[in-house]
């Protein structure tokens, strides 16, 4: 596989990730991971993605309860 940047080559690996807001931080430690050997950019595949964006939703979705007080959501969603 090649890297879409710059044409190096992707090894396959382990790698971080980091998302902040205004009310948390998220630190997601040894993700499957692509990095490009010549210009280092990292890629995730698709599903890890997905996986990565639903967290993040769930996250701010619970944030923005604990910071009012009220709940986003009802109870038989859980």
């Amino acid at each position: 596989m090649d890297c879409s940047a710059c044409g190096g080559l992707l090894i396959e690996g382990k790698s971080c990730y980091t998302a902040s807001k205004d009310h948390y931080s998220l630190v997601l430690e040894d993700i499957p991971a692509f990095q490009c050997t010549r210009c280092g950019r990292v890629l995730f595949a698709a599903e890890t993605v997905d996986k990565i964006e639903t967290m993040v939703k769930r996250i701010e979705r619970e944030s923005r309860e604990i910071v009012s007080g009220k709940p986003t959501t009802n109870l038989y969603d859980f």
